[in-house]
């Protein structure tokens, strides 16, 4: 008996303790993923923590995206908000702010208003980011692996990232980012559908009456 407990010792301590993921193998999944997709949609929850304006802001919404040029943020709280890039133009509308305006710009490649949101982090993520595996987390009930990532270039919007993808799909579930402004936001979702179809009404925008548009 004391022979076989000192070989599970002695077999314990030479084994290799090896991580159940790293960081190259969990963007791989997570990169893989997103390349099967050909539409995505997800309740949203995404928080913004501003340093110059103290405590975080929660706002929720509904989010549909379709690869690579059409993209939509819905909110329902605050109702009727909206950011829309319709694969020419992204239009970004506030009337609980400003009702009676709507702003239209070009689309941005990068940055939470992007329809690049998810493939920023997941297209060719090696060659972008240093990563760094973190560890796992529960979001929304689902296991995920978080990685942490610092761009190797200059000119994004932001310093630093840490996705959260999921175990199970490599979907990812939780996107938190340190813009270069300091203000940090968090965007966590749940309610995922994948390859399914999104009516036209919801990656464009059809301007309000008597709601001017402005371009800057």
């Amino acid at each position: 008996m004391r022979a076989l407990l000192l070989s599970f010792l002695l077999f314990s301590l030479a084994a290799p303790s090896l991580p159940a993921q790293d960081a190259a193998t969990t963007l791989e999944r997570a990169e893989r993923a997103y390349r099967s997709l050909t539409t995505f949609t997800a309740d949203f929850e995404q928080t913004l923590v501003n340093p110059m304006l103290g405590g975080p802001e929660t706002t929720r919404g509904v989010l549909f995206i379709a690869p690579p040029g059409r993209f939509a943020m819905r909110w329902t709280d605050p109702d009727g908000e909206r950011v829309v890039a319709d694969g020419e133009w992204l239009w970004a509308f506030a009337p609980s702010s400003v009702p009676d305006q709507v702003i239209r710009q070009p689309i941005p490649q990068s940055g939470p208003s992007s329809p690049q949101l998810m493939a920023q982090f997941v297209d060719r993520p090696l060659e972008r980011y240093v990563a760094t595996y973190v560890g796992e987390a529960l979001v929304k009930g689902e296991l995920t692996d978080v990685l942490h990532l610092t761009p190797r270039r200059d000119g994004l919007p932001f310093s630093e990232a840490e996705i959260a993808v999921g175990r199970r799909d490599g979907l990812l579930r939780r996107i938190a980012v340190t813009e270069v402004s300091g203000q940090k936001r968090t965007l966590v979702l749940s309610g995922i559908g994948v390859n399914v179809r999104i009516p036209d009404s919801e990656l464009s925008f059809e301007v309000p009456n008597g709601v001017r548009v402005i371009t800057p």
